[in-house]
């Protein structure tokens, strides 16, 4: 009998092409792709996703770039996103200051909310 060494997962709420990704805990954050400007936190250990925001309408993310900045902070973490590297595509560069979506989660369960 052959076992696989591949799980199947969640499947992914956008197109995964041309994405970029960066961890941060028990999470992988999903920083748009080339077709979709939303942004998600895919949970590996609850195999959920969860919305977080997107990148402004007018914004292509065409070869875009995202990087995790160093931060003293466990809780929260400091994006840097490139984007807009096609030829005739405004170049643009944001900040995003995150902090988890799932942290109501861990809240809630405390009874803390």
């Amino acid at each position: 009998m052959e076992t696989s060494i591949f799980q199947v997962l969640q499947s992914s709420p956008i197109p995964l092409q041309g994405t970029q990704c960066v961890t941060f805990g028990d999470e992988i954050l999903i920083c748009g792709s080339l077709k979709n400007n939303s942004c998600y936190s895919y949970h590996t250990i609850k195999n959920e996703y969860k919305y977080i925001c997107s990148y402004p309408e007018n914004m292509k993310l065409n070869g875009h770039c995202v990087m995790k900045l160093v931060n003293k902070n466990d809780n929260e973490i400091n994006l840097l996103s490139f984007g807009g590297q096609g030829v005739f595509e405004q170049k643009v560069t944001l900040t995003m200051k995150y902090v988890s979506v799932w942290s109501n989660d861990k809240k809630k369960k405390k009874g803390l909310e």
